[in-house]
This record gives C-alpha cells, sequence and structure tokens, in this order.
C-alpha cells in the first residue's frame, strides 16, 4: 500500500521522481511502480457459472473445496496469493476472516442461521513458458437456501414466497465467477469447483415440484375460474324452471339474489382454497443450507418438521375447493 509519494526534479520530465512503499517506506522509482500497478490493475476477463443443486454444506464441505483449489494452485508457478472467507448471517451481521486456518476457529456456537459463504482467492501466476505474472481472482458465493428464507421471511412476512424476485433470489445455491487473463488457467478453477458441486452432498431434486412452482401462481385462478364455471352450469340449467310462464318476479328476484350473492362468496372462498394449494406448492421444502453454527442446525430442524404441515395444507386446499364446487351445485335447491 502506498503511504508517502516524494516529488524530484520536475524538469526531468519523472525521471528522478521516486515513491516509498509498504510499511518499511521502500523507495521505487516511479516509472517501475506505474508498470507494476498497470500490471495488477490491467484489464481482465471475467466468466460465471450458477448452480441450483440442493447442497448440503457443513465445514468439512468446505474444507475440501479449499483443498481442490489450492491443489491446483500447485500445478501453477504462485508468487504470490491472499484468500479471505466471509460469512453473512441474517439482519445483516458479516464475519470476516484473512486465510482458512482463520475460518476455522468460526465459533459454531452461533444462534444466527447463515444465509451467504464468499470465498475469495487472489492469484498472481506466472503460466508456463513466460516471465510476466498474470493476476486471477477466483470469487465462490455459496448460498443457503434455508438461511435467505428465514431472512426473507423475516424482512418481508409469510408471504414473501409469492413474489417471483424472491423466487429467483432463492433459485442459486451456488456461483463461481473467475477474473482472467488466461481462459484455460481460468477454465481449471471452473472445472475444479464444478468438480467439487458434483461431489457435495445434496438432496434429490423433484422435477413434478419444480413444473407445479414455475405455474403454482396460477391455482387461485383456475380454482374460482373452475367455480365460476359450475355456478354459470347449475344456473342455466335452473332458467327453464325459474323464469317458465307459471313464475313470477318474486321467483326471479330469488334467482338472481342467490346466484349472484352466492356466487361471489363461492368464488372468494375458492380464490382462498387456490391460495392454500398455491402455499403448499411453494413452501414445501426442499434441503439446501450450509451448516455452520447453531441457528442453521434449528433451521434444519424446523424445515423437517415443515414439510408435514405443507401437505396438510395442500390437504386442506384441495378438500375445501371440491367443498365449495359442492356447495356451487347444490344452490337450486334454495329457491
Amino acid at each position: 500500500m502506498t503511504e508517502i509519494v516524494e516529488h524530484g526534479d520536475r524538469a526531468s520530465g519523472g525521471e528522478g521522481r521516486v515513491v516509498r512503499v509498504g510499511e518499511h517506506q521502500t523507495v521505487v522509482a516511479l516509472k517501475d511502480y506505474k508498470d507494476i500497478y498497470n500490471q495488477i490493475t490491467g484489464k481482465t476477463e471475467k466468466i460465471k457459472k450458477r448452480y441450483n443443486d440442493n447442497i448440503l454444506v457443513d465445514l468439512s464441505e468446505l474444507e475440501q473445496l479449499h483443498h481442490k483449489i489450492m491443489q491446483l494452485c500447485g500445478i501453477h508457478s504462485v508468487i504470490a496469493n491472499t484468500e479471505s472467507i466471509s460469512v453473512f448471517h441474517e439482519k445483516e451481521r458479516t464475519e470476516q476472516f484473512t486465510s482458512f486456518d482463520q475460518f476455522r476457529s468460526y465459533n459454531a456456537n452461533a444462534p444466527s442461521p447463515t444465509v451467504n459463504v464468499l470465498l475469495k482467492y487472489n492469484f498472481s501466476i506466472i503460466p508456463n513458458g513466460r516471465q510476466r505474472p498474470q493476476e486471477y481472482t477466483v470469487s465462490i458465493r455459496l448460498t443457503s437456501r434455508l438461511g435467505a428464507m428465514k431472512q426473507l421471511e423475516d424482512d418481508d412476512g409469510p408471504g414473501f414466497l409469492f413474489s417471483g424476485f424472491h423466487r429467483y433470489v432463492l433459485a442459486h445455491t451456488a456461483e463461481v465467477t473467475v477474473e482472467y487473463v488466461d481462459y484455460v488457467i481460468a477454465r481449471g478453477f471452473l472445472e475444479a469447483f464444478d468438480e467439487w458441486i458434483k461431489g457435495c452432498k445434496c438432496t434429490q431434486k423433484s422435477k413434478l415440484l419444480r413444473h407445479l412452482r414455475q405455474r403454482s401462481y396460477l391455482v387461485p385462478e383456475f380454482v374460482q375460474l373452475g367455480i365460476a364455471a359450475v355456478l354459470t352450469w347449475y344456473a342455466f340449467q335452473g332458467v327453464p324452471a325459474s323464469f317458465s310462464a307459471a313464475s313470477g318476479p318474486e321467483l326471479w328476484a330469488k334467482f338472481f339474489t342467490l346466484y349472484l350473492g352466492s356466487g361471489y362468496i363461492l368464488i372468494v372462498l375458492a380464490g382462498k382454497s387456490g391460495s392454500l394449494i398455491e402455499r403448499a406448492i411453494d413452501t414445501y421444502p426442499e434441503l439446501s443450507y450450509l451448516k455452520l453454527n447453531r441457528g442453521d442446525e434449528k433451521i434444519i430442524e424446523e424445515s423437517k418438521k415443515q414439510r408435514p404441515m405443507a401437505l396438510l395444507r395442500l390437504f386442506s386446499g384441495i378438500v375445501s375447493a371440491i367443498l365449495v364446487a359442492i356447495v356451487s351445485s347444490k344452490i337450486e335447491k334454495l329457491l
């Protein structure tokens, strides 16, 4: 880090200018300093890859990931490297470690669930056959779907799952970004992470549940349309009896009052039943988490208990929709 800049002979075009850098105030020619600065901050490309696997990550899995990254660096000539591990908890609390060894001392008794873990590595690598070093940055973000759901629910309330934006936020559980100069070297980091994902503990994804969630927002509308269609059909069937030559204005008034009033009530109830079904689909938990502390263990146990509740909510929504349909078919009996 540059702390002091000293100016030499200004008339010399900068040749005599020097800077002092670092804690020891080492004298470096300004031209050399500029070359170093341009080398470090030079233009790089970026590549990113995201995953939506239901990964189950604990400290041992993170150690395996760190080992893979370090093992990959062993095949390159790394002249300098830094690393940092950041742990993000709910309520925007963050802990940062400057090395993986320090991260091993992380407080496992913390009660706040983990939302994200960010591992960031900076490498200065001299590729084979070259003398000039190249700068690489590898950033790995892992997301606890359970932790993120808990945080969103605390911030936005129980209805947050009905937001398409929140569904998108919860879609990705892992992301790797590599800033690179040489794509071949960068691809090695990507493949190492991809190999770790494939070997990581995970729960099987349900294709049926995924397709249902993509269209779950349509369930209340379909249930309401179904009840409206049933009411319309039975009202149409009752027209001959209610509007025959023998019927009078009193029967006509009863017909319109009954079907209009009951239609509104039953369609509203149908929407509530459809919302129960939609919520059951959206809230059925798929285990994907970061298990680093007591808070994580707690929400994992709570998630396992939510599965029967989601199934009960689904059953209640279906039964109530059927009951509303039965009542709709019996309205004409009240005339």
